[in-house]
């Protein structure tokens, strides 16, 4: 009745009064009519599949990267935005909050694609075509949608009548055109022109993406990328530079560049596919080649150590005692989690536990843990400090006395009882009697990576108990949401004949944050414990002797 308010514009007496059969035909003719107009101008009723997905549209950068596994909506959404931004026409779903600053039709516009044969006449050709029904089920059903350029824009209202086959090239009545290339086109065809925006279907060498950015800058423009990362080992390497390039600075953090937004589209998430395509799609794959195919991981983090933390809802089995990425796995005691959360938790004045990896040639990095009556731990900051000791106390102080924290424990890498300070005219000063003298005094971690990885993997885990991690993490702590999402064994390979059982080892560059909640882990924090710890918020002075 609600659906018949709004869409007639009558009220609800006015609809009662009307007998039901007749109410039903004019529910059925509202229906037919909404029908034909999806049909005459789909992109007005296109719908994001996932909300990473609406979040492509929503971007200004002049670069986007859509990495998604298959099935995902990366290449459906890049598609969409070249639709709006060369028609002018905004979907109804994005209409509150889509950037006007990206509608200037008519523009000029470059699709590339992987193969004219195997890509753009089987594929993206009935993506766009109006009168092409793309989808399962009944027409204007909610798996799919007639092509999105609507007829209106079309020459004589006719596909033919548009495209050139000899220029590769449709033309919009509006005077929009877009360009149709491939990857198999020399370095060379990419140069010359100009583009508002220009889309390319599945990553290319860094050689024709440098000539393709190049025709976007002199407008403004934007260049979109949507892929799914290789799972073979040469072809990964051959994509290796889109990680650290573009994905790498496009993903929220401290150092993302402003011109690049990076997204990751899982295919789980993708509303128009049912439990049962996902399980078809990811069906006889190794678990690294579901971690590639179906959320878009690279080959080369693949080897995650914490694999079970996530940054989105993902499904657990307490059965099968594992992830479950298709959503099926033939037992029903699954539970949703993500151990990402909204910083607005009541801490009630819960012990917190605080770690710190000093550098030398970075910033220092630090963390606070509090812990709860159940022992489990909350994640309420990180940071980053460039700067000597005393910067470090005055910011670390600051924090804790805004947030109201009581520090039971400090901890800091043991490394650093061992490593000089640079302390003029002082030998045998360490960076750890360094901060003790500023009043930052820490206790010495336990640095055995075995046991705190079997720790924290076990934190990560969702619990018959509770049906919930024992780990959260507040969503203001980037640095350590990042690098638990890219914390990864080193390649194993070329070790000599004479090394048996080799020990593989992390990877450096994502590995400090991660660090601190193995000494955590390791200092087997209990609450009650802790409670009737001394406060080290303002513990001062040093280790007898140090200064």
């Amino acid at each position: 009745m609600k659906g018949l308010v709004k869409i007639t514009g009558k009220t609800v007496a006015e609809l009662q009064a009307i007998p039901l059969a007749e109410r039903q035909k004019l529910l059925e003719a509202l229906l037919s009519e909404r029908l034909k107009a999806q049909q005459q101008n789909p992109i007005l009723f296109y719908q994001p599949a996932s909300p990473e997905a609406r979040l492509i549209h929503l971007s200004t950068a002049p670069q986007i990267l859509a990495v998604g596994g298959n099935r995902s909506s990366k290449t459906e959404s890049m598609l969409a935005e070249m639709v709006i931004q060369m028609t002018g026409i905004v979907p109804l779903s994005l209409e509150a909050d889509y950037p006007r600053s990206k509608l200037r039709p008519p523009i000029r516009a470059r699709l590339v694609v992987k193969s004219l044969t195997n890509t753009w006449f089987p594929v993206i050709i009935p993506k766009l075509q109006w009168w092409q029904w793309n989808g399962r089920g009944e027409h204007g059903g909610p798996n799919g949608h007639w092509g999105w350029f609507p007829r209106e824009f079309l020459i004589k209202g006719d596909w033919q009548e548009s495209w050139s086959e000899k220029h590769r090239t449709l033309t919009l009545t509006n005077g929009s055109t877009l360009q149709i290339m491939s990857h198999e086109n020399d370095v060379t065809d990419f140069s010359g022109g100009s583009f508002h925006v220009i889309g390319i279907d599945e990553g290319i060498d860094s050689a024709r993406y440098r000539e393709n950015k190049v025709r976007i800058a002199d407008v403004g423009g934007q260049i979109i990328m949507a892929m799914t990362p290789p799972d073979e080992e040469a072809a990964a390497w051959d994509a290796a530079w889109t990680y650290d390039q573009l994905y790498e600075k496009g993903i929220p953090g401290k150092d993302k560049d402003p011109s690049i937004d990076a997204f990751t589209l899982y295919s789980e998430a993708n509303r128009t596919l049912s439990a049962e395509q996902i399980e078809a799609l990811l069906h006889g794959l190794t678990p690294i080649q579901k971690e590639i195919r179906a959320h878009g991981r690279y080959l080369h983090l693949s080897g995650r150590i914490y694999s079970t933390f996530s940054d989105r809802p993902r499904l657990w089995c307490f059965r099968c005692n594992d992830l479950v990425l298709s959503g099926i796995c033939g037992h029903d005691d699954l539970v949703k989690f993500c151990h990402i959360i909204d910083p607005d938790v009541e801490l009630y004045h819960w012990p917190v536990v605080y770690a710190l990896d000093p550098h030398p040639r970075k910033p220092h990095a630090m963390l606070w843990v509090a812990i709860d009556p159940a022992d489990d731990w909350w994640q309420i900051g990180d940071m980053e400090i460039d700067g000597e000791p005393e910067v470090v106390r005055d910011k670390v102080f600051a924090f804790e006395r805004l947030h109201g924290l009581h520090i039971a424990k400090r901890l800091i890498d043991p490394n650093m009882a061992k490593s000089p300070a640079h302390v003029a005219g002082r030998r045998g000063i360490t960076v750890r009697d360094e901060f003790d003298h500023v009043g930052l005094r820490c206790d010495l971690a336990d640095d055995n990576r075995s046991t705190a990885i079997a720790r924290v993997k076990q934190m990560l885990k969702p619990e018959p108990r509770t049906r919930d991690t024992r780990y959260h993490v507040f969503r203001t702590c980037g640095p350590t949401i990042q690098q638990m999402n890219r914390y990864s064994w080193q390649e194993w390979a070329r070790y000599s004949s004479d090394t048996k059982d080799p020990k593989p080892l992390p990877m450096d560059k994502y590995s400090d944050f991660p660090t601190m909640l193995g000494y955590i882990a390791n200092s087997n924090p209990h609450y009650a414990n802790l409670m009737g710890a001394q406060s080290y918020s303002r513990r001062s002075g040093t280790r007898k002797g140090a200064y």
